[in-house]
């Protein structure tokens, strides 16, 4: 049942293996990884773990859509 004041609140966010399959690995370890070299620090609390995490599938998602493009294009040029 929703509430009313939270219509997130059952909300489930995707399994890890779900972003695995994407090839985005979203450990604790990788997302502290990903924060010291983007942000210059480890997360400090749960929703800077959260954002950093959120940051990275962002930067990995979208590398990988204009990777694709890229490869779209030229397949489309060379044939």
């Amino acid at each position: 049942m929703n509430n009313i004041n939270n219509p997130l609140s059952e909300y489930q966010s995707p399994p890890k293996e779900t972003l695995i399959n994407f090839g985005i690995d979203i450990s604790k370890e990788a997302v502290e990884k990903y924060a010291l070299e983007k942000f210059g620090r480890l997360p400090q609390s749960h929703i800077e773990m959260t954002s950093a995490r959120d940051s990275k599938i962002i930067e990995k998602t979208r590398r990988n859509m204009k990777n694709e493009n890229i490869n779209t294009r030229n397949s489309t040029r060379s044939g």
